[in-house]
């Protein structure tokens, strides 16, 4: 307990107003909801593919796909020569699972593309480019599923079950496009 009679007097009913407030109103509000997990109130209809079932439950298997899709991108663009031709990177993977039955909904996946040119003048252009590509996943396909599915060696090169094309096709569709300029 904080030692009130080491205050001033004139500071010591701030002081026991604050304790209090800190006590009543913003403590219950810093510890964030009563419930477990985001979905099951139903407030959130969606959680993150890493927060399902509960949160960070599938934080190591999705970090370990992450990593191994990552990897799958780089060889794919050295053995094939991505389109467009620069110097792309896979930056970040998210998807989104209907929290009610475990149905994943959508995977967007964002990949950065650079290419620098020196100008005649000494400078040097940069032409950053961002694309936001959404990774062809079927309606209805559970979490389990799509984690067995993509638990391969080249998992780029799957087709999840009931999806109109791979991974790979996917992001080659989208890459094709014109990304975001940075």
């Amino acid at each position: 307990m904080f030692p009130f009679t080491m205050l001033p007097k004139r500071y010591m009913d701030l002081a026991r107003l604050v304790l209090i407030h800190m006590l009543t109103v913003s403590a219950p509000l810093l510890a964030g909801p009563a419930h477990a997990h985001p979905g099951v109130d139903g407030r959130n209809r969606f959680v993150d593919l890493v927060d399902h079932p509960a949160p960070e439950a599938n934080w190591d298997r999705f970090y370990d796909l992450e990593d191994r899709l990552a990897a799958g991108f780089q060889a794919a663009c050295a053995n094939e020569a991505c389109v467009p031709r620069r110097f792309l990177w896979p930056m970040q993977l998210r998807c989104s699972v209907q929290a009610q039955d475990g149905s994943m909904a959508a995977c967007i996946w964002v990949v950065a593309g650079s290419d620098l040119r020196v100008r005649a003048a000494g400078s040097i252009e940069p032409d950053v480019v961002v694309w936001r590509c959404v990774l062809p996943i079927p309606p209805g396909l559970g979490v389990d599923a799509f984690h067995a599915a993509l638990d391969v060696a080249e998992p780029l090169r799957v087709r999840l079950p009931g999806a109109s094309a791979s991974l790979l096709q996917g992001l080659r569709r989208c890459l094709a496009k014109p990304g975001t300029a940075s």
